[in-house]
């Protein structure tokens, strides 16, 4: 009886020993059918073509020592605990839930190490804003801190879901398949406005890179500009995209919001998982705002790193670099970079340098769309490495020791007189 319950309902009929990648196939196409996300399908049938691949007994007798034997294997081998967790829940839709079998029943999820996340200060999240390259990469730093978006949300928002009026953004089928609303602060209008007259408001917010009608940027290059500016910060946190959803939940806490209105801008649903957040923030007492337009009350150097601290020189071809040694009324130094290209010195301006506090220098570089135009003149390897980290964190250490030798000489001046 039970065996004919299987062969009538079961995705695939593990008992007339199909074969094995036609039980992918029956498998992920199910999950379509269901709606599961692509992310899910994708980690689904990864978990179903290893396990497939590494079990040679009859398919429908597969029992409860098999998966763990299995499950022993991948902790052998180095898996993590969510690793195991989602290999364990794919064997348990696919075999049980599909397949009807009972193979995965008594077994537990394992238990993940509770770490605290990675939240950056204010001032941190501002250095980081200020070292992105482009206008599309501060914009995006920017919206990922001002709405605590995750980074697949932020990759996928369009023009249309931006309420202008009443300053609110539309997060559609987010984690859970679930739409909600978050705020859109004041701070961020500028810098929309900007992009606004680029794109004319029509499609993805942010855009695929190869400029293909319909495509979205993908979360890798998000996660390459959030790595990017992190070097150029000097910040050594590990800082990820994520990390600005940490940050905006953790200032959110301290600045008194209620933590049932941040659990719902983060679209948590259960609310202890919002609750991590307290374990890291420090209470203060204030008004519900945006934490982005907080940011103004609080200053701080853009790329800041110690001056003795080696960093390494890629070659990017004969350059020229000035440091005006009179500093303008706030303290900054002026720095010029020039580029020869061609018997001719390409100019690069825009540059500041401040010395805030003893052997520290910040760096203070422009928007890369101002350099555009000379870049567009040089070779396609030299501009890859001009526009490199490493190279700004070069230019940067050639800056501090020029500051350092021009405040050496002022204090040896000032001794002589």
């Amino acid at each position: 009886m039970e065996t004919e319950f299987k062969a009538e309902h079961a995705v695939v009929d593990l008992s007339t020993k199909p074969p094995k990648p036609l039980i992918v196939k029956c498998l992920v196409r199910e999950l379509r059918i269901r709606f599961y996300t692509v992310n899910t399908i994708k980690n689904y049938r990864s978990a179903w073509v290893c396990f497939l691949r590494w079990y040679r007994g009859p398919l429908d007798q597969i029992d409860q020592e098999d998966i763990r034997e299995y499950l022993e294997l991948l902790v052998n081998g180095g898996a993590s605990a969510s690793e195991v967790s989602v290999t364990l829940s794919a064997l348990r839709t696919g075999l049980d839930k599909f397949c009807l079998l009972r193979c995965t029943v008594g077994l537990v999820s394992p238990r993940k190490s509770k770490q605290l996340p990675v939240v950056m200060s204010k001032k941190e999240v501002q250095r980081m804003m200020e070292a992105a390259r482009t206008l599309r990469d501060k914009l995006l730093l920017t919206v990922l801190y001002a709405t605590g978006l995750r980074v697949s949300e932020v990759a996928r928002l369009q023009w249309s879901d931006f309420d202008f009026d009443r300053q609110q953004i539309r997060v559609q089928l987010g984690k859970g398949k679930k739409d909600r609303y978050v705020m859109l602060a004041d701070d961020l209008l500028p810098l929309m406005r900007q992009l606004w007259r680029r794109t004319q408001g029509i499609g993805y917010l942010f855009p695929s890179e190869d400029g293909r009608v319909g495509r979205h940027l993908s979360p890798r290059t998000i996660q390459r500009a959030v790595k990017q500016a992190r070097i150029l910060s000097g910040i050594g946190k590990a800082v990820t995209p994520h990390s600005f959803r940490h940050s905006f939940a953790t200032h959110l806490i301290e600045s008194g919001t209620d933590i049932r209105f941040i659990q719902k801008l983060l679209g948590h649903t259960n609310l202890e998982t919002t609750s991590l957040y307290t374990n890291v923030a420090q209470m203060k007492a204030t008004a519900v705002a945006s934490p982005l337009d907080r940011l103004g009350n609080e200053s701080g150097p853009s790329v800041e790193s110690p001056i003795r601290k080696p960093v390494p020189r890629p070659s990017v071809g004969r350059m020229r670099l000035e440091v005006d040694p009179n500093p303008d009324p706030n303290g900054a130094y002026a720095v010029t970079l020039g580029v020869w290209q061609e018997g001719q010195l390409l100019p690069l301006p825009g540059m500041r340098a401040t010395m805030p506090r003893r052997d520290w220098v910040s760096l203070h570089i422009p928007l890369q769309d101002i350099w555009e135009p000379t870049l567009r003149c040089l070779p396609a390897a030299q501009r890859e490495r001009l526009e490199s980290p490493e190279f700004f964190s070069q230019v940067q250490r050639e800056v501090a020791k020029r500051i350092l030798r021009i405040r050496d000489a002022e204090h040896s001046q000032a001794i002589k007189t």
